[in-house]
């Protein structure tokens, strides 16, 4: 399992295909052990994301 850190620094493909990118505000992780991120994107918005919609760049 990848393990996201608050402060890491994210992309990830938006509704229009193309790559965002974001800071990790907050993480926690579900009863199965996934991964949920919350992400301040480069645009002031804050979404939320299972760790596995992400990478590193």
């Amino acid at each position: 399992m990848r393990s996201f850190t608050v402060g890491s620094r994210v992309f990830f493909y938006d509704s229009s295909g193309r790559i965002a990118g974001g800071v990790i505000e907050l993480t926690s992780t579900m009863g199965d052990g996934m991964q949920i991120l919350r992400i301040r994107c480069d645009n002031g918005r804050t979404i939320t994301l299972p760790s596995a919609g992400v990478f590193r760049g």
